[in-house]
């Protein structure tokens, strides 16, 4: 192993501050865009009146103040997660136009501004702001620019998870080195990312790259080693990233408190939807949303309940209980997708094809031929069109847009100690599980994503839940 092969200046040029420079650039430029579109927009739709903003404020007063909260919002500075960065954005634009208002009424000129102009210019902003950041963050990612080199310590399951999030997600610009590991690594991934040796190679691994970041993915390393390895880290790099022992520990809203004399840190853990503002907040969103989006897809939902009523006996819209918030049974509707009879269907296939039996346990769910189903169902069920009456529940109170799988009552036994914290959440017509591979997951991995949920819960994650399901469902992943 030599220097040469894994030296890291040519990919890591300008450091951080370059990418900063550049971020700023457009985003002062998509801000001018932001701010001209708004105005033809507004003379547009208001054609009886014409507004104009004056030069200093169009090019520089709105863009320095939006570009300030971006700035305290840790944008210039921090690499992140795309949901993490848009989370950011919206909160930046967010007060940059609470500031903007209140900037105006001290200098008594609110007057003289467009209401419509303000709101459009704020959501405009936001999405161009949005989009070419991701798209800036791909291009990066594309051609290895500004990439951060870093080394990962430990080559198990927990950094075939970094591995994959770190491909998956332009946000986040890292390039890896190499692995140290002294068990078997969970996985080769080529000369691009090799095996460089075990934990006793850290200096030396450390100095041939010459890396600045040592990620420590280990967490089942006793105590004593893993505290090992970081104090040998430290010494060698300028940032050491440690993944601790707490894999699917909801860990979204996590304040750290140090004790200094003991030596010991302490997490707070809070659970997000126990708090009442949280739950209030959720269903103004969920109530909102329901109505205009319910208004927008009416004559779909129309046409659906004529196909379903044409294609075979039965009502065409179905009822089943479920389970749902405090452990409260409701009756959650649903387009019909089965024959009437499917409970006789399905224990007669089982029984002549008793290999399903094992997949039928599994995954609640027969995966590849279903006999239930009807024709119309089946295209219902692929596009997931069938669950749109459940929209009807939402507006009820029994469900929400975003939240854990309505259960049966016979599947809460199977669902174990975690179904006390499931069923403190309204279940939602989409989910975590249903963006993270729906059918493909298996019903003890699905309990422990919406459990997570549950804990982790924030509005923006149930934004980002709701535009990753449009994707899922246009992309059919995992629908059978």
């Amino acid at each position: 192993m030599s220097s040469t092969s894994y030296h890291t200046s040519s990919h890591h040029t300008g450091g951080s501050f370059l990418p900063a420079v550049i971020f700023a650039l457009f985003d002062y430029l998509s801000l001018v865009l932001a701010g001209l579109f708004a105005v033809h927009l507004r003379n547009w739709i208001m054609t009886y009146s014409t507004f104009h903003l004056s030069a200093p404020y169009f090019f520089f007063w709105l863009p320095l103040v939006f570009m300030l909260f971006i700035f305290f919002g840790g944008l210039y500075g921090k690499r992140m997660l795309v949901y993490q960065m848009t989370e950011r954005l919206f909160l930046a634009c967010l007060g940059g136009t609470v500031f903007s208002v209140l900037l105006m009424f001290i200098a008594q000129v609110s007057g003289q501004v467009s209401r419509l102009f303000v709101l459009l210019f704020a959501v405009l902003a936001f999405t161009i702001l949005s989009f070419v950041r991701i798209f800036i963050s791909k291009v990066f990612k594309k051609v290895r620019a500004f990439q951060i080199p870093v080394l990962i310590v430990g080559a198990g399951k927990t950094a075939d998870l970094v591995v994959r999030q770190f491909r998956r997600d332009a946000g986040m610009r890292y390039r890896i080195l190499g692995f140290l590991e002294d068990r078997k690594p969970f996985k080769d991934y080529g000369p691009n990312m090799p095996i460089l040796g075990g934990f006793d190679d850290l200096e030396k691994a450390a100095k041939e790259t010459g890396v600045d970041t040592i990620l420590i993915a280990a967490p089942g390393l006793p105590q004593e080693k893993l505290s090992d390895l970081i104090y040998r880290a430290q010494s060698l790099v300028k940032h050491v990233a440690v993944v601790p022992n707490l894999v699917a520990v909801p860990m979204s809203n996590v304040s750290v408190e140090s004790f200094f004399d003991a030596k010991i840190m302490v997490l707070h853990i809070r659970n997000n939807l126990a708090n009442p503002w949280n739950r209030f907040l959720k269903r103004v969103f969920d109530i909102c949303a329901t109505i205009i989006g319910g208004i927008i897809i009416s004559p779909i939902l129309l046409a659906i309940a004529l196909w379903v009523h044409r294609d075979s006996p039965g009502p065409v819209i179905y009822r089943n209980k479920r389970i749902g918030l405090d452990g409260k049974s409701f009756d959650c509707y649903k387009f019909r997708s089965m024959y009437m009879n499917n409970k006789e269907i399905l224990e007669k296939h089982l029984a002549e094809h008793p290999e399903l039996r094992e997949e039928w346990n599994t995954y609640r769910k027969l995966r590849e031929e279903d006999p239930r189903i009807t024709p119309v169902g089946k295209i219902l069920r692929k596009y997931s069109l069938d669950e749109l009456p459940q929209l009807l529940n939402v507006l009820k109170g029994d469900m929400s847009l975003v939240g854990p799988r309505p259960y049966l009552p016979e599947e809460i036994p199977m669902m174990g100690e975690r179904s006390s914290i499931i069923l403190m959440a309204k279940p939602g017509i989409t989910g975590y599980w249903q963006v993270s591979g729906r059918n493909d997951v298996t019903f003890n991995e699905r309990v422990n994503m919406e459990s997570w949920y549950v804990y982790n819960w924030t509005l923006w994650i149930d934004f980002v839940i709701l535009w990753k399901t449009f994707k899922v469902v246009l992309m059919h992943d995992g629908a059978y």
